[in-house]
């Protein structure tokens, strides 16, 4: 599924091609999101827009002096650019064949899904028995405590949270009360602060921690992950769709882009110290120089995700096992680009996704409602639900602290 010849080009041309900068025809609203994910300043550049108060080169007095340089400074100019194209032509082949191995090392790795769930995104075996009970309606913390007990990292989440100013606590005395057991933690925050708070810690824990040099990837893909599980259970509620089930789906469907990201950057060290120990046993020394420029890629990010990603969601959600949770059919659905109908699950992933996306790319300006607005009608939201979805902050998670005023 994951390692054949065509998917190999693809990913490899779509790394190479569909990011172009400056580009006179605008960018893809997708293209954009992507980017936007990865670094803003990617899209700024997309769009052709600098940074405000940079004058360009021409511009500037160094644009002026060149226009006066003699006729021999100007070869020589020209010889040095000629000499650095020559150099960039080598860093990229270099480049190409790291990326090269990289994704035969990926895909390998993606057909175990096991494997991917445990090492990579650090996700206990029953992650899946701890989501169907808190899917049924008759969920208590009786039956969810022997579950979570045997996660050691959920157990220091909740207690992080139930200690917070929002829930704390105080005794008969007004002395506040710690809250230091994990029956007591889960009791304090009710079931359906839970039904919100745990797939959102799992998601948390499943997140790419070190994405140098794009440091910005963990914040923007919590921005959208939040966005799209607070918009899909919006959109339910207007659908008659189970609002939990819908949350749940939308939150699990990033799992993909967090292996993808995780496995992308740890490959990548490993391969490029890999071939620097080679050149050294070797003695190469121009590839050796050319491998400590080569840098992790968004091209080649990007394109794995838009490639892999939903297909890896699909495949966690089915090794789950979820008997209770309906949610891998309709992951399964959106992966496969299965049409999708109205008052469907599938169909409010879909809504959400792009509502979530036009609504980040609004926020930083790089996007115009025009431009927008056959998106949206596309999408076919349910009457009203746009106008809904613009009173409420989509981007931070609504918890309550007594389980009786939800």
């Amino acid at each position: 599924m994951y390692d054949n010849i065509a998917v190999h080009q693809k990913v490899m041309t779509k790394s190479t091609f569909n990011m172009t900068m400056g580009a006179i025809t605008p960018p893809t609203i997708d293209d954009r999101f992507e980017n936007m994910l990865i670094s803003p300043e990617r899209v700024l550049k997309m769009l052709g827009r600098g940074k405000v108060g940079v004058v360009s080169f021409e511009q500037s007095e160094q644009g002026h002096a060149r226009r006066r340089l003699l006729h021999v400074e100007k070869v020589a100019i020209e010889n040095k650019r000629l000499q650095e194209k020559t150099e960039a032509s080598y860093i990229e082949s270099v480049n190409h064949y790291l990326h090269e191995i990289l994704l035969g090392e990926l895909t390998e790795q993606l057909r175990y899904t096991g494997e991917l769930v445990q090492h990579v995104l650090n996700l206990p075996e029953n992650v899946g028995e701890l989501l169907d009970a808190l899917s049924v309606k008759a969920c208590s913390v009786s039956k969810l405590e022997p579950i979570a007990a045997t996660m050691p990292w959920l157990y220091e989440e909740l207690i992080a949270v139930v200690n917070t100013p929002r829930f704390r606590r105080k005794d008969s005395r007004g002395r506040i009360i710690v809250v230091e057991s994990l029956r007591s933690a889960l009791s304090f925050l009710g079931i359906e602060n839970l039904r919100t708070l745990i797939p959102s810690l799992i998601i948390k824990r499943a997140m790419p921690q070190i994405t140098d040099p794009y440091p910005l990837i963990k914040q923007k893909l919590t921005s959208y992950v939040t966005g799209v599980a607070i918009t899909a259970k919006r959109l339910a509620t207007l659908t008659d769709l189970n609002k939990n089930q819908a949350y749940t789906l939308a939150m699990l469907s990033n799992l993909g882009r967090c292996v993808v990201t995780r496995l992308y950057f740890k490959l990548f060290d490993k391969i490029q110290l890999h071939l620097l120990q080679e050149c050294q046993k070797d003695k190469e020394q121009k590839r050796y120089e050319a491998l400590l420029r080569v840098a992790p890629s968004a091209n080649h990010l990007i394109a794995l995700q838009q490639e892999f990603a939903d297909a890896i969601s699909a495949d966690i959600m089915e090794w789950m096992r979820l008997t209770r949770l309906s949610v891998a059919e309709p992951m399964r659905a959106c992966a496969d680009n299965i049409p999708s109908q109205s008052k469907t699950l599938s169909k409010v992933l879909h809504q959400a996704r792009a509502y979530t996306q036009i609504r980040m790319l609004h926020q930083l300006k790089l996007v115009e409602m025009k431009e927008v607005k056959p998106l949206l009608t596309e999408q076919n939201y349910p009457a009203g639900a746009l106008e809904k979805l613009k009173e409420i902050d989509i981007f931070t998670l609504l918890l309550v602290k007594n389980e009786e005023n939800h």
